[in-house]
């Protein structure tokens, strides 16, 4: 998916990850957000007819395309569908919204922790174990989603780590006090 193309479908993960980033003038990436298993790809079409991001795997994928014009028609017939994609583009707005809001007021280690926290409460929307999460992406990418430095982030899981709050190995991170991270940031943990 390229930022600017046409609209032409709709993509749905089946399997794997991907990120949605866009390049800044001088040529960095600038990430906007990851996919995961379950989860749309191109929504923000909706409002240009345009893709508004590159999207670029992050793993081996499998995907689902759904052509507009079938999507069109399945929107038509299905209200189930219709509710399901107008909850969907509602779940993107307010999650844009809270990370805009949460990037101004929140430190590197809240940023941090509300990461993990979403990325727990989606595994579990999916059904996946909430607390065993295999970062796909990387540190590097983690940062520049949240707009930290990748020193920041690495100090943060190594805090995070001492702490007892979660056990790193490579990209495998357990989750073992999510009621300390979910403090940190003013949430609930995810069960």
């Amino acid at each position: 998916m390229r930022a600017g193309a046409s609209m032409d479908a709709l993509l749905v993960v089946r399997s794997g990850s991907a990120k949605r980033f866009t390049l800044t003038l001088e040529g960095t990436e600038q990430v906007h957000g990851f996919v995961l298993p379950g989860e749309a790809v191109g929504l923000e079409g909706f409002a240009t007819g345009r893709y508004g991001c590159e999207v670029s795997a992050l793993e081996p994928l499998s995907y689902c395309r759904v052509p507009m014009r079938k999507l069109e028609q399945l929107l038509e017939r299905l209200p189930g569908l219709r509710r399901e994609m107008l909850r969907l583009l509602g779940q993107a707005l307010d999650e844009a919204l809270r990370l805009r809001g949460e990037l101004a007021e929140t430190d590197a280690r809240g940023r941090v922790a509300r990461f993990l926290a979403d990325l727990s409460v989606r595994l579990a929307r999916r059904g996946f174990p909430p607390h065993e999460i295999r970062l796909s992406m990387s540190r590097a990418d983690i940062a520049r989603h949240l707009g930290l430095t990748l020193e920041t982030v690495s100090r943060a899981f190594g805090t995070f780590k001492r702490e007892g709050w979660l056990r790193v190995r490579a990209r495998n991170i357990s989750v073992l006090r999510p009621e300390a991270l979910a403090a940190l940031i003013g949430a609930t943990p995810c069960v």
